[in-house]
């Protein structure tokens, strides 16, 4: 399976960038639909952060 770049926004520079996650899971409080979020680390600063990925990617 061949995992495809998301287009975020690095929240340690502010750019808009192309990452590929690694990590993506499913945030879904108790009786509300759910979000799905994914690790990157920046490639400029090195630091990980979060952030939302479209729901029709896989999870892994």
């Amino acid at each position: 399976m061949e995992k495809k770049p998301v287009k975020v926004k690095d929240k340690t520079t502010g750019k808009e960038v192309e990452l590929v996650p690694i990590k993506v899971w499913k945030l879904s409080p108790s009786g509300k639909k759910g979000i799905k979020m994914g690790l990157f680390q920046s490639p400029i600063t090195k630091q990980y952060f979060r952030a939302r990925v479209p729901d029709d990617y896989p999870e892994f």
